[in-house]
């Protein structure tokens, strides 16, 4: 992929190559949807046989946006994936920042308005906080 740059990905989930932010969404798609993690905790993609390491200052997604259409919900991630909350998901406070699993255990950063639309659907068991959508 690249020789010398660095992909990093910023904690507002902003892509990076070296100083430039990766502005072309359909692009930071395909890279985010083959983004794996390490057993060490590193990130790399992997497209066919190329293989880059990554850079991620928090999480690798950031859940930026919601839509809530025919009774069902579903997140959308800066990178433009999406995720459908077709089931309880448990909510990971570190600090005052809220995180969701997608691939792996707390990857996913709400943006703050995500995160009060999500507020909605809170059921509190014990001292753990799950998003359980409509219908669930």
């Amino acid at each position: 992929m690249s020789e010398g740059q660095e992909i990093r990905i910023k904690k507002n989930g902003k892509w990076y190559f070296g100083p430039a932010e990766m502005f072309r969404r359909n692009i930071v798609n395909v890279l985010a949807s083959n983004l794996h993690k390490e057993a060490d905790g590193s990130y790399l993609i992997r497209l066919g046989t190329d293989v880059n390491p990554v850079v991620v200052e928090d999480v690798p997604f950031y859940a930026s946006g919601i839509v809530e259409e025919d009774g069902k919900v579903k997140l959308v991630f800066h990178d433009l994936q999406e995720m459908p909350l077709d089931c309880a998901k448990k909510l990971t406070l570190k600090g005052d920042v809220p995180y969701i699993d997608f691939r792996w255990d707390a990857d996913t950063r709400l943006s703050r308005g995500v995160y009060w639309k999500l507020s909605e659907y809170f059921e509190f068991k014990g001292e753990e906080i799950y998003i359980v959508p409509p219908g669930i």
